[in-house]
């Protein structure tokens, strides 16, 4: 009898999110995946600047959750223009000069931003996406730090989640006559 060899298939890991797909070998190793990229938006190539803005889009919408909160708590800016303003309302309100300066302060980071995450994508620099040396806590440097990575990447995806609905929400009196525009919502 003449023995054959077999040929070897090398099978690729399943996705922990959609078993029916494959797992992306360069999303392996990374902060709070999950392989979910049903799309195949993500490539070795991107995958840097994709983090970036997730961790981006999330710091933001955190900040912006717990601002829009606090407008409708009452926190507002002095002066008589601000005093009857809900968070709903005040974009209205401030279309002119206060969100043209904020588009210059946002322009301005983001501009000085860019480079670092240039120098990251394109020359392979040594730094993390979100990483901007900003850690007065330490928490980077702790025996917990991948668990600390992780809480961010997880509470930045849920506070995105929680900011379109706080807005969706606090909309809904004027659209449908349903809940109210000033926190608690209901």
């Amino acid at each position: 009898a003449v023995a054959w060899p077999r040929a070897t298939v090398a099978m690729m890991a399943k996705s922990k999110s959609m078993p029916m797909m494959d797992a992306k070998e360069h999303l392996q190793g990374m902060v709070g995946n999950v392989d979910f990229d049903p799309l195949g938006l993500s490539t070795p190539e991107n995958i840097k600047w994709m983090r970036e803005a997730e961790l981006k889009h999330g710091r933001m919408a955190q900040l912006a959750w717990a601002g829009y909160v606090a407008v409708d708590l009452g926190l507002r800016f002095p002066g008589e223009k601000y005093a009857g303003l809900t968070s709903l309302s005040a974009h209205d309100a401030t279309v002119g000069y206060e969100l043209f300066l904020l588009l210059l302060l946002v322009g301005t980071f983001e501009t000085i931003g860019g480079k670092q995450i240039y120098d990251m994508q394109m020359s392979g620099a040594n730094r993390e996406a979100g990483d901007f040396g900003f850690d007065p806590l330490m928490l980077l440097k702790s025996p917990n730090a991948e668990k600390y990575k992780l809480a961010e990447l997880t509470h930045g995806r849920a506070a995105m989640i929680a900011f379109s609905g706080v807005v969706t929400h606090s909309a809904l009196p004027d659209a449908f006559g349903y809940g109210k525009a000033t926190f608690p919502y209901f």
